[in-house]
């Protein structure tokens, strides 16, 4: 097994071989049924290629080795199909039937710790259609037997003298000593002119090639060599009683089971657990309306409220098993990069280590769907044009071997990932250039905010020219707009001549959060718990302004404050206490002054998505069962011009240092 894949993700991995598999087996049965109307069903073929594809990549990831280079013969099978440079025949369906089932009994025993099953004769069988377009060519040419059985003679038993047939059986050994396909058709024409060739199963399941020809001249007197070599030569009329050639020896029955996947692992569409999600957020709108008419009633209210509460423990209940059900690691994606990072630095001559922190981070699965694409572009981009060459490196006093850093970790209700490495950084003079270049609008003063955009401008490449990994200017595109649609955002520090991070912040779920509600001026809001602290009143006395930022002592040392009055544009309250939500960041803390907190509420998240709509510090809204929609704010972004600010001479700031941690890349 891979020792860089993480074991936990071994179910996965099953389940998906279950599904390739089960696509296959859908695939084939189409490709028969069509083949018996002598049709071609061309999307049931480029499906079987897309799952056999898959599955080898599978494979590769965890390390299976020989279910991999199976998948891989048979994608040179499935490539002469879907191009129309092999017929579509029964034999080559079969063929691909039993590279399935010889695929399922590897993973099986993959996950029984057993002994592997022999893949080699399923592979030399597989071989042979390598050598396009010659074999392809003398397949379509030929007329298939309808059946591994010749067809009866016509004259009485008797055949003609000069009508022989061959039957050649391939092996790996034999391929090794060039005797092939190709090789045993060229001797056979030498001998005579050729019939009729098919590929056959056996009913042992091992493939055969058989040959009709009629000999020119006298038959060769050395058919014990031809048998050495794995060919039964002998009139027609006598090979149905000889021997067939030798095949190499399996090593016993494999394992076999009707599912791959572990029985307590069930694969659910993510469109049903949306689904179920919908109807909680609906049943927690209903429980805030029965709160409201409780409240509002009169009389005894302790039986009703009991059994509110009792409502809303399981209601809480429900919803964190539903997101619980949602959440996968982010090593579903990191395991994945390691091998693109490896063959781009192959391409580009660049020499780095790739560091992958914070696989066991828990998202939502919607997230790690949407974040494959993005981060891929992110891990090339840092690559191609973040990433010196070794010897660019070491002129500039660093080591010959670079750092690609890829972090994840949960902050509050947002996840964080960073990818960061210690190449030559943002060249703004060039980017600027670049941009004027392309007619783009370039800003007096080019923050960190600015240059972003300047990067992320659809069709923006610092390149002149596109390789396979950059320079077609779509990269950061992707990634700004996906992250835009998710109700997240994508930060960028620099330093040049030293080191690049993009940091992209995005909500842990997208349908249901547990809050503070706040309320400022006329404005009732809603904050995520997860990122706050702790609640204080501090006095308005011992607020200071220094260096343009309000702050107040806290804990021995100053917490930096934003006045959530400030955003909406109202003035200070007035009054000598002020209540304050120590918020975390990744960068540290400080404090959200509101006037005050009714209580907390679980809210149903309605992200906006509309980029007309899209106030930075507002991640969406919501509403608490009177049909009035309240705010959610992202307490972080509100925060993140306070926590660590700028200096003002400059965009860049200080590096952190690179964990000593690595994988393998």
């Amino acid at each position: 097994m891979n020792p860089d894949f993480p074991p936990e993700l071994l179910d996965d991995f099953y389940a998906e071989c279950d599904e390739h598999l089960a696509d296959l087996r859908s695939h084939l049965g189409r490709l028969e049924a069509a083949l018996a109307r002598s049709e071609i069903d061309q999307a049931a073929l480029e499906g079987l290629y897309r799952n056999v594809h898959s599955f080898k990549g599978n494979a590769a990831i965890v390390g299976l080795a020989s279910a991999e280079d199976l998948a891989h013969a048979a994608e040179d099978l499935l490539r002469g199909l879907t191009r129309g440079e092999t017929p579509v025949t029964a034999a080559a369906l079969d063929l691909l039937g039993q590279t399935g089932h010889k695929l399922e009994q590897v993973v099986t025993a993959f996950r029984l710790q057993q002994p592997a099953p022999d893949t080699a004769a399923l592979r030399a069988q597989l071989r042979p259609y390598r050598a396009l377009p010659s074999v392809a060519m003398a397949l379509a040419t030929a007329t298939p037997f309808p059946s591994a059985t010749p067809p009866p003679p016509q004259n009485g038993g008797r055949h003609d003298p000069g009508s022989w047939r061959a039957v050649f059986s391939p092996s790996a050994e034999r391929d090794a000593r060039g005797v092939n396909i190709n090789a045993v058709r060229a001797r056979l024409a030498a001998l005579g002119r050729i019939v009729q060739a098919m590929p056959t199963i056996e009913p042992d399941g091992a493939m055969t090639f058989e040959f009709e020809l009629t000999l020119h001249g006298a038959a060769p007197a050395d058919l014990a060599a031809w048998a050495a070599d794995g060919i039964v030569l002998a009139p027609r009329n006598e090979l149905d009683f000889a021997p067939r050639p030798d095949r190499p020896a399996g090593n016993g029955a494999a394992p076999a089971s009707m599912f791959i996947a572990p029985s307590h692992i069930v694969r659910v569409d993510l469109g049903r657990l949306d689904e179920l999600m919908r109807i909680a957020g609906e049943m927690v709108i209903h429980r805030s309306r029965l709160e409201e008419r409780i409240a509002r009633s009169t009389g005894d209210r302790t039986a009703l409220q009991e059994v509110n509460l009792a409502f809303a423990r399981s209601l809480r209940e429900l919803r964190e098993a539903i997101t619980r059900v949602r959440l996968v690691p982010m090593g579903e994606i990191f395991t994945r990069l390691p091998f693109v990072a490896r063959d781009l630095g192959r391409e580009t001559g660049k020499n780095f280590r790739l560091v992958l922190e914070g696989q066991e981070t828990e998202v939502d699965k919607y997230l790690v769907e949407r974040l494959k694409e993005p981060l891929l572009h992110l891990v090339r981009n840092a690559i191609s044009h973040g990433l010196e060459s070794p010897e660019e490196r070491r002129a500039g006093g660093k080591p010959g071997e670079a750092t690609l850093l890829l972090r994840a970790l949960a902050v509050g209700e947002s996840v964080v990932i960073q990818i960061r490495d210690d190449g030559r950084g943002v060249e703004v003079d060039r980017v600027v250039r670049r941009a004027a270049e392309l007619g783009l609008a370039v800003p007096a003063q080019l923050d960190g905010p600015a240059l972003l955009d300047l990067l992320c401008s659809s069709g923006f490449s610092t390149r002149t020219e596109a390789d396979h990994a950059s320079g077609r200017g779509v990269g950061l595109a992707v990634v700004a707009n996906t992250v835009r649609e998710l109700g997240g955002s994508l930060t960028l520090e620099t330093s040049p001549g030293q080191w690049t991070q993009f940091t992209l912040r995005l909500p842990l779920t997208l349908s249901i959060a547990a809050t503070f509600i706040v309320s400022a001026g006329t404005q009732t809001c809603a904050v995520p718990q997860g990122v706050v602290e702790e609640i204080i009143q501090v006095a308005t006395a011992d607020m200071h302004r220094i260096d343009q930022v309000e702050v107040v002592p806290y804990r021995s040392g100053l917490l930096p404050l934003v006045r959530l009055r400030a955003l909406f544009g109202a003035a200070p309250a007035p009054g000598a206490q002020a209540t304050v939500l120590v918020v975390a960041a990744e960068r540290g803390s400080a404090g959200l002054v509101v006037d005050r907190v009714h209580g907390q509420r679980e809210v149903v998240v309605r992200p906006m998505r509309d980029p007309l709509l899209r106030v930075p510090g507002i991640s969406g809204a919501t509403e608490l069962g009177d049909g009035r929609p309240v705010l959610i704010l992202d307490p972080t972004a509100l925060i993140g011009a306070v926590v660590r600010p700028r200096p003002a001479d400059s965009v860049l700031s200080p590096p952190a240092t690179l964990p000593a941690r690595q994988a393998s890349a």
